[in-house]
């Protein structure tokens, strides 16, 4: 009975399986992570996906066709994080568009888009607007997928801007809740100069949304609709955001919160980790700057200066470090790649020193270990703030000679309960949700699709111009009224008045007469 009831799930799924094209192209190992949690659950449900990624892929699946962004890896393979000055956001920004209009502009992925028809797109969002074009020439919903949650350019992208007034924005937050005067002041600056740069930006936004797609979408044989229609038109927004270790937000109904939706049971250590694990009760530091950052291009001072701290702690020391060291202490183990995931949730790991990026935040929050962030770049100093106000990390400035506050930290964390105690209570709150984030991904996509865009879920407020959600029209209308009705007033009493006054002095002229 059981196999007859599976092999009808697997005829209805089939049935009902979708082409889907998955636009993922940022290259770093955290985020490829984040897009296999997408192109995942797709295959599981049966659908047919093609994966535009930087990263080659092999023997996944039947269902799945790869377009291998080589040259995108490649390029961020030349660049050397570590040693530039200036990572401000115009610098992200330039770096984000440069990969997307590679993207955009690879061979292999435009005759896809031309000559197949896909039931949706699922892109990402990377400070790529342009890449609306997409799901326009392809004329199907479009999923957009944030991997830093939800923000305001997003929210002015799906609904009207709420979250100004109550939730600071990154790099005004010290954990006042209801925010101060003073930070809802700075919070309104920040966006009146963020407003500022869209506006100037928009012109740049549209000619490169133009000359990307117009003359796919020629060859297609469709209209390219306006810049700003497409860029509106999401179906459905997913935010790898959550309540437990941020701020809750007001959502409209295509907003949805599936952070940690990548993490899977974690696979078993490798035997030579595990033995070192298990073997370390006094307990285990470990220490990884990401994928992007590399822990090798560390100064060399800064580099023996950390060997020497470390020698110094009485703990085991895993360091994700790219290149063999020599005459290392004999509490540091070193490897150019670690199993991260199935490290954290090990019993003896007691801290977890990281560059603060959203993933290693996340799964530091769902295996319950403290953090040290060291952030870099990105949203990772944000990042590294929110948890050490949220009292489960302590902050340190990344520097050449950052190691003396690396040892303060590092006494000051491990000399208490307090930050393990209050990751553990996050931990809970995060991992307590009524179904699995990663199921989300598909019945959402597939809702989009069965719904020809998820319209009766979308926020109605872009439906209004801007005067009209401020009710200004209202208020103008109602102050007509009131205008109209004082003035009626005033000429009613003014007429009443001449009347009175002048039978009065037609009275005193007959008297004067008589």
């Amino acid at each position: 009975m059981k196999a007859t009831l599976a092999a009808l799930m697997l005829c209805i799924s089939s049935g009902f399986a979708y082409k889907i094209l998955c636009i993922l192209p940022v290259p770093s190992k955290s985020h490829d992570h984040l897009s296999l949690g997408i192109v995942k659950p797709l295959l599981k449900a049966g659908h047919q996906v093609t994966w535009a990624t930087p990263y080659e892929k092999k023997n996944i699946h039947e269902n799945l066709t790869v377009i291998e962004l080589k040259e995108i890896r490649e390029f961020v393979e030349s660049v050397d994080i570590m040693s530039k000055t200036d990572l401000g956001f115009q610098y992200m920004r330039n770096f984000a568009r440069n990969i997307s209009i590679g993207t955009a502009q690879h061979p292999v992925l435009q005759r896809v888009l031309v000559e197949q028809q896909f039931d949706a797109v699922v892109s990402v969002w990377f400070m790529n607007e342009f890449e609306a074009g997409y799901a326009a020439i392809q004329q199907v919903p479009w999923i957009l997928v944030s991997s830093v949650g939800y923000h305001p350019h997003l929210e002015k992208q799906v609904d009207q801007v709420r979250s100004i007034a109550t939730v600071p924005l990154a790099f005004n937050d010290n954990g006042d809740r209801p925010m101060p005067t003073v930070r809802r002041f700075i919070n309104g600056l920040i966006y009146m100069i963020m407003n500022f740069d869209e506006w100037f930006d928009k012109p740049t936004l549209t000619s490169t949304y133009e000359s990307l797609f117009s003359p796919l979408a020629a060859r297609r044989g469709v209209p390219l609709p306006p810049f700003e229609d497409a860029y509106h038109n999401v179906s459905i927004l997913l935010a790898n955001s959550h309540e437990s270790i941020g701020y809750p937000m007001s959502l409209p109904p295509n907003v949805i919160n599936i952070a940690g939706y990548h993490i899977e049971e974690p696979a078993p250590l490798p035997k030579d980790l595990q033995d070192l694990l298990d073997g370390s009760p006094q307990g285990v530091i470990y220490f990884s700057m990401g994928s992007i950052l590399r822990s090798a291009a560390l100064k060399p001072h800064t580099r023996d200066a950390l060997l020497k701290l470390f020698a110094s702690l009485p703990y085991t020391v895993l360091w994700k470090f790219e290149e063999p060291l020599k005459d290392l202490p004999p509490n540091v183990h070193v490897r150019s790649w670690m199993p991260q995931l199935s490290i954290l949730v090990h019993k003896n790991i007691r801290l977890f020193i990281t560059h603060g990026g959203l993933l290693s935040t996340l799964e530091a929050v769902y295996a319950g270990v403290p953090l040290l962030a060291i952030p870099v770049f990105g949203d990772q100093p944000s990042n590294a703030e929110r948890a050490e106000l949220a009292g489960y990390a302590v902050k340190v400035d990344f520097k050449d000679d950052m190691v003396p506050d690396v040892e303060a930290a590092l006494k000051k964390m491990l000399s208490t309960d307090v930050y393990y105690n209050k990751v553990k209570q996050i931990s809970k709150t995060f991992r307590q949700r009524p179904v699995p984030p990663s199921d989300l991904v598909n019945f959402y996509i597939e809702l989009a699709i069965e719904t020809q865009g998820a319209y009766h879920i979308r926020s109605p407020a872009l439906e209004y111009k801007w005067y009209e959600l401020w009710m200004l029209d209202f208020v103008l209308i109602v102050l007509t009224i009131l205008v109209l009705f004082i003035t009626l007033v005033i000429l009613a009493v003014t007429g009443c008045l001449r009347r009175i006054l002048g039978k009065k002095q037609k009275r005193l002229a007959l008297k004067k007469r008589n």
